[in-house]
């Protein structure tokens, strides 16, 4: 499938999955934009990777997301792949206000779900009319293997990752009904199981402990055997009739993904639906 993305504007791409996916597509000889709200490892990262455009984006200031799109479908009108990968993770408890406050649940809410749905808004006429003069273009947005398996300890994380991955299946039904979109533009899911990145490194430790200690916890994928596998299923996502793979998973993500498949997905192929 790596062969369709030629041109690709990264969101979220200077720490953890982003930065990594990166790194790979800009080896594999992609034209790469990436976008993240630490100008200096922006520059650093055009520095080490020539060719690769870095912009500043801070997703969370919702009211700037069109006009920093804009800018940059102007400035490089080729993108037919975008990779929404931006987002942030608090550990709180519900019942104990003090363990975080509203303003850090809007955030939360916010950058995971709000932001996206902005970002899909202003990017998805721009992939949908590229497609239809003929070019392959593809719109990946990042769930989780939390929206499908739900824990404690990120009461707002796994239901605004539930949110992505709604949003990602009522936008597959929205491309159905344009009459020969879905041949070029490909709506995917991205679905990685518990990794090691600096997503959770705030309260690592504090999960750990709460799962009784390292012995007991669940370990996270390193980010290199990660970001492998899903380059490995990312070759495999395109059938021989030409169609994609709506989800791609690794993990634990796969398992919440085939589960779903086989039981609410049946539910919607009964009805005609495309997710």
């Amino acid at each position: 499938m790596a062969g369709r993305l030629n041109t690709v504007l990264i969101i979220g791409a200077t720490s953890g999955i982003g930065e990594a996916f990166a790194r790979r597509f800009h080896s594999l000889g992609k034209k790469v934009i990436i976008t993240g709200r630490n100008k200096e490892k922006l520059t650093t990262l055009a520095q080490e990777l020539p060719g690769v455009e870095g912009r500043e984006f801070h997703i969370d200031d919702l009211a700037s997301i069109g006009t920093n799109l804009n800018d940059i479908l102007k400035e490089f009108p080729s993108i037919d792949s975008v990779i929404l990968t931006a987002g942030i993770q608090k550990c709180y408890n519900l019942f104990d206000p003090s363990s975080t406050s509203p303003d850090d649940i809007i955030s939360e809410i916010s950058t995971n779900l709000t932001a996206p749905s902005l970002l899909v808004h202003y990017l998805a006429p721009h992939l949908l009319k590229l497609a239809q003069t003929g070019t392959k273009t593809t719109l990946f947005l990042t769930s989780s293997s939390l929206a499908y398996v739900p824990l404690s300890f990120y009461p707002t994380y796994v239901a605004s990752k539930a949110g992505v991955a709604a949003l990602t299946k009522a936008l597959r039904q929205q491309l159905s009904f344009i009459p020969g979109a879905n041949e070029n533009l490909a709506i995917v899911e991205i679905v990685p199981p518990y990794t090691d990145t600096p997503l959770d490194k705030v309260h690592r430790e504090a999960t750990v402990a709460m799962q009784g200690g390292a012995d007991k916890a669940f370990p996270p994928m390193p980010l290199d055997e990660y970001v492998d596998k899903f380059f490995e299923a990312l070759e495999l996502a395109v059938g021989k009739d030409g169609s994609v793979k709506p989800e791609i998973g690794v993990g634990f993500g796969a398992l919440g993904v085939e589960t779903w498949r086989g039981s609410f997905g049946k539910i919607f192929e009964g009805m005609g639906l495309s997710v």
